[in-house]
């Protein structure tokens, strides 16, 4: 670090802290072409969100007068039970072929704050395909937690052929009307919600059948779709489709033709046979005559049947890796 000068940021290093997130935002999109191109629109909305975050406390890192890299954590927030911290994908970046040497510098100078602040999770959302930050992050103690991904809008390729009827569940697939209630999806909805409390995944959910059907009739109250196959008049596994808002995921689609998967779950028992697969073959064909332009899904990686699923159809382009750290020092 000796040719580094490590600073505080300010609000007026904004704009070269959005040159850098451009070139790693463009270095992303090379590697997975299904980001959203950075039309004049695009750009705007990326560089108000890295201004908005130079607008909290972080540190910069400069070499001969020029930045070479910027990490930012937002205030602190209950996550999990505990106080969270989280560096957006949008609130650090770092010069190519730099990144061995300033992102572990970079964080432990914010950490020192996320720690006086009594945030004991620290999240950093960072591109995938930037390997350097994630081999540092993990020497650091990061693990993990999420991943975000992308398709394009070709048909469900016959993947799961081997595991079942493809076509044969293609074609009993539902698209449950809005006009009434979905409250009869509530049970299948609240087993979904309870998994996340099974090993490894261990994350508090209501799995209430309230909760379940408040989620559903929310999901139809905005006209969002939902696929469902059954057997015997029971649902064997839903999923439910919607524009991808980037508000509280997906924060570098917002405003963009994205469509997203909101909730998919098929039971256990009716795993590894092609229903999964089904489902999405709708959620694209949905999103493609609803003028889309790709698809999008958040999950957590450690769900190992979910996961699995997604990454055959999927093609992941970030991560957020978590840390946590001892409440008293």
């Amino acid at each position: 670090m000796t040719s580094y000068r490590l600073t505080p940021t300010e609000p007026s290093m904004a704009t070269e802290g959005f040159a850098l997130f451009r070139q790693a935002y463009l270095r992303a999109r090379q590697a997975n072409p299904l980001l959203p191109a950075l039309t004049p629109a695009h750009e705007a909305r990326l560089r108000g969100r890295v201004e908005r975050a130079f607008a909290h406390e972080g540190m910069t890192a400069w070499r001969g007068g020029s930045l070479r890299g910027f990490m930012i954590a937002g205030p602190p927030f209950d996550f999990r039970g505990s106080v969270a911290a989280l560096v957006p994908e949008y609130a650090h970046a770092v010069a190519e072929g730099e990144e061995a040497a300033l992102v572990g510098p970079l964080y432990t100078a914010v950490a020192e704050r996320l720690v006086r602040e009594g945030a004991q999770l620290h999240l950093i959302g960072h591109f995938a395909v930037d390997t350097v930050t994630t081999a540092s992050l993990f020497d650091l103690g990061f693990g993990a937690v999420v991943r975000e991904q992308l398709r394009g809008l070709d048909d469900v390729a016959e993947a799961d052929a081997a595991r079942g009827d493809h076509d044969g569940w293609c074609a009993r697939v539902e698209r449950v009307p809005h006009a009434a209630t979905w409250a009869s999806f509530g049970p299948i909805a609240a087993q979904h919600a309870a998994t996340y409390r099974e090993s490894p995944l261990f994350v508090r959910k209501d799995a209430s059948l309230q909760a379940a059907v408040e989620e559903l009739e929310a999901h139809r109250a905005v006209g969002d779709p939902l696929f469902v196959v059954r057997d015997g008049g029971e649902p064997l596994g839903y999923l439910i489709a919607g524009p991808c808002a980037g508000a509280t995921e997906g924060r570098l689609l917002e405003g963009t033709a994205t469509a997203q998967v909101r909730s998919a779950f098929v039971l256990p028992a009716a795993r590894r046979n092609g229903i999964g697969s089904a489902l999405l073959q709708h959620a694209v064909a949905w999103a493609r005559d609803a003028g889309f332009e790709r698809l999008f899904v958040e999950h957590e990686t450690a769900n190992p049947s979910g996961a699995a699923f997604w990454q055959r159809h999927f093609t992941p382009y970030l991560t957020f890796s978590m840390r946590y750290v001892e409440r008293t020092l």
